[in-house]
């Protein structure tokens, strides 16, 4: 059944697709970037055989909310001639939401906190420069010194500077291992003296109570003493 009302050209309503399963992952609401997602759809529909009707007739089951919105009230009708008129006038419409790629300079100004442990700082350095498509080892490797603080980890990177950022974060592992170890040992001292602290004073309070429930001689009654009345009475 041919539809009345589409924004795709009447030969591929008319064509007949083959049934195709999408995973439910692969879906936008128009938040997220649409690149992104023209990728992955594309990546799914690439096990199918090729065929633009089937493509297009499966791509607006992907979309919801502002997105659905578009492609059945946005655009106009029959004005959509294949796949690749659908991806462009998609990311067209979309191109508000696509993904800022991160610059050397932001990369360069990331700072590790005086707080900040060394597994934390790398986890956050790899996940940022993870976001730089093109980006030089020499410039990384000097970005990752650059942002460290001055530290056993930074005395290293000094006087035995790597090559690649892999054997930066090689190199790493050990520092963080000793790190963590240093982080642990200072915890169990610090409870270790928090507990003997408590069980000092709790004998404090338990000889004060001893002392406080013991008679004390300036409470006990004066004896009166009995006049003396000579050897004799009179």
């Amino acid at each position: 059944m041919v539809p009345t009302s589409s924004p795709f050209q009447s030969w591929i309503l008319e064509e007949n697709v083959p049934m195709v399963k999408l995973p439910v992952h692969v879906t936008y609401d128009g938040t997220s970037d649409p690149e992104d997602h023209i990728a992955s759809y594309e990546g799914h529909m690439y096990l199918n055989p090729r065929s633009e009707a089937t493509w297009c007739k499966y791509f607006p089951t992907t979309l919801k909310g502002v997105a659905q919105t578009w492609i059945t009230k946005g655009v106009m009708e029959s004005s959509i001639t294949g796949w690749n008129d659908l991806s462009n006038k998609f990311k067209s419409k979309f191109s508000t939401a696509n993904r800022r790629e991160k610059t050397t300079i932001e990369l360069m100004c990331l700072q590790q906190g005086e707080d900040e442990g060394l597994l934390d700082y790398l986890t956050r350095f790899s996940n940022e420069s993870s976001k730089i498509t093109s980006l030089d080892q020499g410039l990384i490797i000097f970005a990752l010194r650059n942002d460290l603080q001055v530290e056993k980890f930074f005395d290293f990177m000094v006087m035995h500077p790597p090559q690649t950022i892999e054997e930066a974060l090689d190199a790493s592992d050990k520092f963080i291992r000793a790190e963590e170890w240093n982080k642990t040992k200072s915890q169990f001292q610090s409870e270790a003296r928090k507990a003997k602290g408590q069980q000092f004073e709790g004998q404090g309070q338990r000889k004060g109570k001893a002392k406080a429930s013991e008679p004390s001689l300036a409470t006990e009654p004066k004896k009166e003493k009995t006049p003396f009345l000579g050897r004799y009475e009179s």
